[in-house]
């Protein structure tokens, strides 16, 4: 919610309107869901991975994230939710143990709509699933390539359903890909069954779905736990319009003669021989982990400069700045912010300029290295899904918007 203030001007008696930041949503409840369909069980058998990384993230979910009810609320689902009665103590100790029941099936965008019904709207919620797309053992027995004909019609249609329900919910998405060894029978597209004993290293996933500013908040909060190390990740509908807010810093990473003045620069004095430099600190938390990466950035990043002679000096993350030599103003911008830019600027031809910062929209695809259409062959189904080029399809196209950049950001100088 936003506050308006408004301050009366003495000498004037104009009005002047403030704007004071947004009250942060709060995180009132953190959901848990294992999927406990038969195609799990090999995750909880022998030295699987998956026994390691699901109890410790718990763990550090519910000692590090801050949350008004400080235990996580867990849940198996399958054809339905059953609430797990004991602690996350005992629920660690339980699939550790292989004490959970597994067998009940059900298609994954139902699972997916239930899990978004039981998420309220300040709430983040968590399903582990193995994330294979299939119709019923019904419709299999009739027709045993029913999966691979229909993957991407139906069953990729129901997905994109499921999501542009949460999507006009304002419920946005995050998917985490890990790989674990597998100990039990592998169900192949027509159900057909292989016995594996960890020589395959099998994949599964971690949904994170709630609100926007919660979902970004709780990334963040994600990517700092030191232990959690997916191998994929990708977002939906936390990024629907180009990034173009910056903060310029007046004292970091300024070189000769120029005056702040309303987030823009003012008395702009530069040559070849002595240019000026300045940096602002921006905000890329909602873009794909791809395409914050700094070395990403430095290979894509346009800057277009018509009215001036300007470069890119630099692109580094927030955190390598050292706030002790900052100014007390730029602190919390800096904080909150995930890279600082350094420009320089040699020459303005006219008596003003801008510079443009853009990052041109290109979507990672090699989530498809993760798929495959034909796992009847143990060979092929090493860290492959069936048909999750077809699930994150059905997902990214629910969320799909027509922006053609990530970043556009204009500063505007002035001599």
């Amino acid at each position: 919610m936003f506050f308006l203030l408004l301050i009366l001007s003495c000498n004037s008696g104009d009005k002047k309107i403030t704007k004071l930041p947004p009250v942060p949503r709060e995180l009132n409840n953190i959901n848990f869901f294992l999927e406990t369909s038969a195609s799990m069980e090999g995750y909880l058998r022998g030295n699987s991975d998956f026994a390691k990384v699901i109890p410790n993230l718990l763990v550090d979910i519910e000692g590090r994230i801050k949350c008004k009810k400080s235990i996580i609320s867990i849940n198996y689902i399958a054809d339905s939710i059953r609430k797990y009665s004991g602690s996350t103590r005992d629920f660690i100790h339980d699939i550790s143990t292989t004490q959970v029941a597994v067998g009940n099936s059900s298609q994954m965008h139902k699972i997916v709509e239930a899990v978004t019904n039981a998420t309220d709207s300040n709430d983040i919620s968590i399903l582990v699933s193995d994330c294979i797309l299939s119709y019923s053992d019904a419709d299999i027995k009739k027709n045993p390539e029913i999966n691979v004909q229909k993957a991407d019609g139906e069953l990729k249609a129901d997905v994109k359903q499921a999501f542009l329900k949460m999507k006009k919910r304002g419920v946005c998405a995050t998917v985490y890909g890990f790989s674990s060894r597998f100990y039990g029978t592998y169900y192949t597209y027509q159900n057909g069954k292989i016995l594996l004993n960890g020589e395959v290293s099998r994949p599964y996933y971690i949904w994170v779905i709630g609100n926007k500013e919660l979902l970004q908040r709780f990334n963040k909060e994600l990517s700092e736990i030191e232990a959690f190390k997916p191998e994929l990740a990708i977002s939906f509908g936390i990024f629907d319009a180009p990034i173009n807010d910056y903060t310029l810093l007046f004292k970091t990473g300024k070189r000769g003669e120029w005056v702040f003045d309303d987030n823009s620069l003012t008395e702009v004095s530069a040559t070849k021989k002595s240019p000026i430099k300045f940096s602002i600190a921006v905000d890329f938390s909602s873009l794909p982990n791809y395409a914050k990466d700094s070395g990403y950035l430095r290979a894509n990043l346009k800057l277009l400069h018509p009215d001036l002679d300007a470069r890119l000096a630099s692109i580094n993350e927030a955190v390598e700045i050292d706030l002790g030599k900052a100014a007390p103003k730029e602190k919390a911008p800096l904080q909150n912010a995930t890279h600082v830019i350094s420009f320089e600027v040699n020459e303005l031809y006219q008596s003003k300029g801008s510079v443009t910062l853009q990052l041109p929209l290109r979507y990672d695809t090699s989530y498809r290295n993760w798929s495959v259409m034909d796992d009847k062959n143990v060979k092929m189904i090493g860290k492959r899904t069936f048909a999750f080029e077809h699930l994150v399809n059905g997902v990214r196209e629910a969320y799909q918007n027509n922006n053609e950049n990530f970043i556009n950001i204009t500063i505007n100088l002035k001599k």
